[in-house]
């Protein structure tokens, strides 16, 4: 135990002197001199741990661990006092609540770790260039595998060349199929998870590559002003499995400022579970006459029929936008029938209802996250709940989105 440890450390301390003596170590300074080295590094290590974790005190903004920040305040301006520094390849529940509640920093290794692994890009296209997506990404990541672009309007793509030269991609490696127009980004990512389960769940099982990435685009890069830095982005797709492309807003004016609040992907489950809209127009062409489902009137109804498997928590991800990273094995982390399910769903129309639920879904099924850290963010979250989108404000869309105070002292398990 520490205590133990630490009982350890002051006696060989007090000891010291004694055992210089009783050792007749004149004449060989170097042994006294390894020994006070050696109970220097333990009593460093003694006050660095406590139970496995780091108790920061002050403020060390410039200070990375290479997963949770290890200082007093984030870049959002949340406080935390404690964190925890573990192993690359652990899945803690720190790192959980850490990216989930918005204090997941940028790993300084970030670019070395992915580029181990090969990435694969799926871009759902309509009418925009796609070149805005080899300028986000950057020259330093040099593992892309492949780029698998779905054509869904009957454009031509324009900006494939600033994808092949921006990020080195061979021109045979960059393939556009054509798709009909249904199911919008949600459907093109489905159905790309289906067709490549097979070969994901036989790569995967090669220790090599074991933790690939997908990246699941759309064409346009709209609010890129609120887009994830791309250096982040892979430090969530890292460590907890999934990271979401556009950051959380305040928005639908529930007493969220942006000042003194910071919006989260959690959403109150319960409140998620009961979301609805009466219609969606995102373009005058939209065809809303099949925009509802009389079988899935509220979002429940279809993420039950799906028959995926999410952690049972209070709180749940969700991630807005349909652009968002994954690594490739927690696709397998649900059942072929239920992404068969999901691509058969969304194929019933252009704009329908069932697109926004996927849209709400794909955070919890694809993130790297049991039962145990779930329930580890809910306890984290629940004393800092500052508001909620709740149902007077359910016309945003954004229905059991929580928001925190920037200035919570937030405490890691």
């Amino acid at each position: 135990s520490k205590q133990q440890s630490t009982k350890t450390f002051f006696l060989l301390q007090l000891q010291l002197p004694s055992i210089s003596h009783n050792m007749d170590l004149s004449g060989k300074p170097w042994i006294l001199c390894t020994l006070s080295v050696l109970l220097t590094f333990l009593q460093l290590h003694l006050v660095r741990r406590t139970d496995g974790e780091s108790k920061i005190v002050g403020n060390n903004r410039n200070h990375h661990d290479g997963q949770i920040k290890a200082t007093t305040e984030n870049n959002n301006g949340t406080n935390i006092d404690k964190i925890m520094t573990p192993d690359e390849t652990d899945r803690t529940k720190s790192i959980v609540v850490a990216a989930r509640l918005g204090l997941l920093e940028t790993s300084p290794d970030i670019i070395e770790t992915i580029n181990k692994v090969h990435i694969s890009i799926v871009i759902s296209h309509c009418k925009d260039s796609v070149s805005w997506i080899a300028e986000y990404i950057g020259h330093k990541y040099v593992t892309i595998k492949d780029i698998t672009i779905y054509s869904k309007c009957g454009k031509e793509v324009d900006g494939i060349d600033e994808l092949e030269k921006g990020l080195s991609v061979a021109s045979t490696n960059i393939i556009v199929v054509t798709q009909p127009n249904v199911g919008r980004c949600d459907h093109t990512y489905a159905h790309w998870i289906n067709e490549q389960y097979t070969s994901i769940h036989e790569q995967t099982n090669e220790r090599a590559n074991a933790n690939d990435i997908v990246m699941f685009l759309k064409d346009t890069d709209r609010r890129r002003n609120k887009f994830l830095p791309i250096d982040l982005l892979f430090t969530h797709a890292s460590k907890s499995g999934f990271g979401c492309v556009i950051k959380p807003k305040c928005a639908c004016n529930v007493g969220c400022e942006n000042s003194l609040h910071m919006a989260l992907m959690q959403h109150r489950r319960e409140s998620l579970e009961s979301f609805k809209l009466g219609d969606y127009h995102r373009t005058e062409t939209d065809e809303s006459s099949t925009f509802l489902s009389k079988d899935f009137p509220v979002f429940k109804y279809w993420r039950d029929e799906m028959g995926f498997t999410i952690p049972q928590s209070e709180t749940v991800p969700v991630c807005y936008g349909g652009q968002f990273i994954a690594q490739k094995k927690q696709v397998l982390n649900q059942p072929k029938e239920s992404w068969q399910k999901m691509e058969t769903s969304l194929s019933r129309g252009n704009n329908i209802i069932e697109g926004h639920y996927a849209e709400r879904l794909w955070a919890s099924i694809l993130s790297d996250v049991d039962n145990e850290s779930a329930r580890a963010v809910d306890e984290a979250l629940s004393p800092h709940m500052a508001s909620e989108v709740g149902e007077a404000k359910k016309e945003c869309g954004m229905l059991g989105m929580l928001f925190i105070r920037k200035d919570a002292q937030i405490e890691l398990p």
